[in-house]
């Protein structure tokens, strides 16, 4: 690494656990270099007079100390240490600060509720595409905050007193779970949900997120326990929870994806979750990609919302690795060109974006290994942070830049649906063509070709006189006919 790059350095401390983000600037990019985190838990340590103990300042400063020491030999680096709910409302909250500034030389800002959500939904805004009408809720340790935003703007900003620490406290303090403790946490979580303001009810959202620890633990134990999991649903959260009183104490639990200090606060994140899905009528949540520390990293980077985030990780991806853009960009020219006649048949019109990112990244893999590139560049994108496409999306685009030549590995075609499949199927043979009609790699080559489309088949032909030169092409051509059959296209030369 360079000694002239630019550090950035996000600390939330949060009222369960501390994160530390190390990241810098790649092309407009942020690439994030470490993450770590330590579950703290200020709010256990909260006493009912708003007091923070002394053991829980002790383990703090600890924490921040040790979060000092990986990045403190960085070059040219901005820092900044955010603290939530637990800090908020502790009446001792200087004597923490004091001591902590001991440890770690930055001011400590210890923001309000909107302004944690405000943050929250920055975070997620610069992680993922969002939809017109977004919900997120955000289970804290102390706080839960529900905000509403259209697109990148967050419009309407919540913070509840309810956490996954200090419910368990309340509720669930000897590590019992039983029906009447269920009952009270989710009716005190059905409190705090009601003070909402009129415009979080009756709406029909385009996307419900879940963001931070407490969305992603439910998650997982959903899918521990359920078969065939479809997410985050009303359904699932009650088979959860008659799961867990079917334990009847946290010691019983059969959870393995799970940290084993995580798992004492499932049932009272649970409880949470219920009533929010209760008292808003919530159907099914998604797990967000980013959450407050990532809305931190963002500002103190000064990075702005681009309008198309999933352009600006492809164009950062193609910068890192090296790829050939003049190429990548003939193969998209004539990939596109192909789509325009034929994507309202093949239905493929919302598809534009993923074939055209496949063919930006389809040589990513050459900086690896020229032999295999395609399956590098698979295993690149299948295990990279991709901000701007969710777990599905992510897979597809690892599968076109993997499957875009040579033998298709038809078992790794594993797909939710039918129709998904379908849709990866027509992307990948539209992907197939282009690249066979530029492996001249000649910017001057210009095949004037004619596609036609029914269901399962696809007419090819040309527009004009190929010369003898492009009988190897024919050859290519096909050769693809019997590797696009087992995927149920028939293609017609």
């Amino acid at each position: 690494m360079s000694d002239t790059s630019q550090h950035f350095v996000a600390i939330d401390m949060g009222s369960n656990s501390f994160h530390l983000v190390i990241a810098r600037e790649q092309d407009g990019l942020l690439q994030i270099l470490h993450k770590e985190k330590r579950q703290v838990q200020l709010a256990k340590f909260l006493d009912s007079q708003s007091l923070l103990a002394e053991e829980a300042i002790k383990n703090g400063v600890q924490c921040l100390k040790e979060f000092s020491q990986r990045f403190s030999e960085l070059a040219k680096t901005r820092v900044k240490l955010v603290a939530t709910h637990t800090l908020r409302v502790a009446k001792n909250r200087q004597v923490f600060i004091k001591a902590a500034r001991k440890a770690l030389d930055y001011p400590i800002d210890v923001v309000s509720g909107h302004e944690e959500a405000r943050l929250i939904y920055n975070g997620i805004a610069h992680s993922q595409v969002l939809q017109s009408r977004n919900i997120v809720i955000d289970i804290g340790g102390g706080s839960t905050e529900v905000i509403l935003g259209s697109e990148q703007k967050a419009t309407h900003l919540a913070s509840l007193k309810c956490g996954c620490v200090s419910y368990n406290k309340r509720f669930f303090t000897t590590g019992a779970i039983t029906k009447e403790a269920f009952k009270q946490a989710v009716k005190a979580a059905d409190k705090q949900f009601s003070n909402l303001g009129p415009v979080y009810f009756n709406q029909d959202w385009s996307l419900v997120l879940g963001s931070s620890g407490t969305a992603k633990a439910i998650s997982s134990a959903i899918n521990d326990i359920v078969d065939n999991p479809d997410g985050i649903t009303y359904h699932n959260l009650k088979a959860l929870k008659a799961y867990l009183i079917e334990c009847g104490h946290i010691n019983a639990l059969n959870l393995p994806s799970l940290d084993d200090k995580r798992l004492p606060l499932i049932a009272a994140g649970l409880a949470i979750m219920i009533g929010f899905f209760r008292r808003l009528n919530i159907q099914q949540l998604q797990v967000a990609k980013g959450a407050l520390r990532e809305g931190v990293l963002y500002e103190l980077a000064r990075i702005e919302h681009q309008d198309d985030i999933r352009q600006r990780t492809i164009t950062s991806l193609s910068q890192l690795y090296h790829t050939d853009t003049a190429q990548a960009r003939q193969v998209q020219d004539t990939a596109l060109a192909l789509f325009e006649q034929i994507c309202v048949k093949w239905q493929l019109s919302d598809y534009h974006w993923m074939l055209s990112g496949a063919c930006q990244l389809h040589e990513i893999g050459i900086s690896i290994n020229s032999k295999s590139h395609h399956k590098h560049g698979r295993y690149i994108l299948d295990n990279a942070d991709l901000p701007g496409f969710n777990q599905q999306q992510q897979q597809m685009l690892a599968l076109l830049v993997g499957c875009h030549r040579k033998k298709i590995d038809y078992s790794a075609l594993i797909f939710g649906d039918n129709q998904q499949r379908l849709i990866f199927t027509r992307l990948l043979t539209i992907l197939r063509l282009a690249v066979l009609l530029n492996l001249g790699r000649s910017p001057d080559k210009d095949y004037a070709v004619k596609l036609n489309a029914s269901a399962n088949e696809l007419s090819f032909k040309f527009t004009k006189e190929h010369n003898k030169q492009d009988q190897l092409l024919m050859q290519d051509l096909m050769s693809e006919q019997q590797k696009l059959a087992p995927l149920g296209v028939h293609l017609l030369l």
